[in-house]
């Protein structure tokens, strides 16, 4: 039996007895060890400082634990990189043919039933941690039965991965081989998610590296605050003696004092006395960290959602949550599409050439939300333009609307009015039913006839062509009609002109030929 080598896109051969390996678990030692010291305690500027050069340096251990554990500790941070994580993963999964072809349709239907298995859409919420960090590896742990199957997949800690030294962008693998630099991922069993949020190396992209120096900020605040709280809210225990007291009676006081902060009672002389001052007295010091930490916190929102309308609400005012949704719109689906190319290419792709071959051209897989205003616009344009001459697939317009391809011999919808064709009556009287077929044969045909025989669609082509070029190319029906008015130079109506007098004059014959064979009668 001839074996035939597979190349994933990079131009590595592909192992195939390697794919159904773990090839980066973590272990109890060794370099991909699953304990780490913490980095957030006791963090201070300086050390915030290198270890954020240091990433970017090359070495992202220390930036890497203190991105998890910004995550772990700070409730407002974790909630809104959850918002930016979900709002992307939520997302409905569209799959589309490549062609409308029987073979590409089939393959679509093989990814979709792939994203359907269970593990998928986690798969997803794993992928979009690289918002935080930089970037988020998976590793896919395949089967194979009649066909190849991601049978899971694994998350794999950031940590256990490297940079290439000189790109800075390559992801490598730690592993005993080589301690420093890593080994090369093997192809077809990883998921690399590298999101775009910044133009330069991945590792200084990641949400939590602009969050850090506010997330440090308010650390400081909340302590400082807790501190504040601790005096602020006990009154203020001044101790009074007479000059004549003794050091014995002082000491007495002293204690008497201290342990009024955590007793409700105290023994001390008769002579000596204990004031409370009030602490409501005191200046508005605690509003100094409430606004310190609520400004921090709508800075972390900004650079996560983009907007603090759903973080910071008007009193009295509906129209800030209303107004924007949890993320914004663009944000979201830029999160979509780069997690969507990265599935197509780390994913789809492995899984077509694992199964069915290399493809000059793979199902796409889309993360998109249905616009339910452009379905109306959709099938208002191809009510008018379809009859005119436009051709259109329907599997692209069934992926358009979300519909599978109609299963053989499944009961399909048809239009209003139309019927299944009646059976063809077999005449028994084949003589004369022949004799009269010649007679009708023989008879001149009607101009009407005429006027529907002429090539009208092909007269329609030159007319049409530009708009059929042009639907290929935008993204969207609403460009399409802002477009539309740049096709009128392009659009030779020369045929059609001709197609149209020469229905005009049959029209008038079939018109007098009517009017005579009326006469006639």
């Amino acid at each position: 039996m001839v074996m035939v080598t597979i190349y994933d896109h990079r131009g590595n051969p592909v192992k195939t007895q390697a794919l159904t390996r773990e090839l980066s678990a973590p272990s109890l030692t060794g370099i991909r060890t699953v304990w780490d010291q913490t980095v957030a305690g006791g963090l201070t500027p300086v050390r915030l400082a290198a270890l954020l050069r240091g990433a970017a340096e090359g070495d992202a251990r220390d930036y890497l634990t203190l991105a998890e554990e910004m995550e772990e500790k700070d409730l407002h941070y974790r909630c809104e990189i959850g918002k930016r994580k979900l709002a992307a993963a939520s997302l409905p999964i569209i799959v589309e043919a490549a062609t409308d072809k029987p073979e590409d349709v089939k393959l679509a239907d093989e990814v979709r039933v792939m994203v359907k298995r269970p593990g998928f859409r986690g798969l997803l919420k794993d992928l979009l941690d690289g918002l935080g960090k930089g970037y988020s590896v998976a590793e896919i742990i395949w089967q194979r039965g009649t066909k190849w199957q991601p049978a899971r997949y694994e998350w794999r800690d950031p940590r256990f991965f490297v940079f290439d030294r000189v790109s800075r962008r390559t992801i490598r693998l730690l592993d005993e081989e080589n301690l420093a630099e890593g080994i090369p991922l093997a192809p077809y069993k990883f998921i690399v998610h590298l999101p775009h949020l910044k133009t330069g190396i991945p590792i200084r992209g990641g949400i939590a590296r602009v969050a850090a120096w506010a997330w440090m900020f308010k650390n400081y605040t909340i302590k400082d605050w807790m501190a504040f709280a601790e005096i602020f809210g006990m009154p203020l225990r001044v101790g009074k003696y007479q000059s004549g007291a003794s050091n014995e009676d002082i000491a007495i006081l002293k204690m008497a004092v201290a342990n009024l902060g955590t007793d409700a009672g105290a023994v001390f002389p008769d002579s000596m006395k204990i004031e409370f001052a009030e602490s409501s007295k005191s200046t508005g010091g605690h509003e100094l960290f409430n606004k310190l930490a609520d400004y921090l916190d709508a800075q972390v929102s900004r650079g996560i959602l983009g907007q603090t309308a759903t973080t910071v609400g008007t009193p009295g005012k509906l129209g800030g949550d209303d107004a924007q949704a949890e993320v914004r719109t663009d944000i979201r689906d830029d999160d979509a599409c780069q997690l969507a190319e990265t599935l197509n290419l780390d994913l789809v792709r492995p899984f077509i050439d694992l199964n069915f071959g290399p493809r000059e051209s793979y199902p796409e897989l889309f993360l998109r939300e249905a616009q339910k205003e452009d379905i109306a616009v959709l099938v208002n344009a191809l009510e008018k333009l379809v009859p005119q001459g436009l051709k259109v697939e329907q599997s692209v317009v069934r992926d358009k609307l979300g519909l599978p391809d109609p299963a053989k011999g499944a009961d399909c919808l048809r239009p209003p009015g139309v019927a299944v064709a009646p059976e063809v009556k077999v005449e028994t009287e084949t003589a004369q039913n022949r004799q009269g077929q010649q007679a009708e044969e023989k008879k001149d045909p009607h101009p009407v006839e005429i006027l529907n025989g002429l090539p009208r669609e092909a007269a329609l082509d030159p007319l049409l062509a530009p708009m059929r070029q042009l639907l290929e190319e935008v993204g969207s029906l609403e460009e399409f009609r802002d477009r539309l008015i740049e096709l009128y130079p392009k659009m030779d109506a020369a045929e059609f002109g001709n197609l149209m007098r020469r229905g005009l004059v049959l029209a008038d014959l079939a018109g007098r030929f009517d009017a005579g064979e009326e006469a006639k009668r």
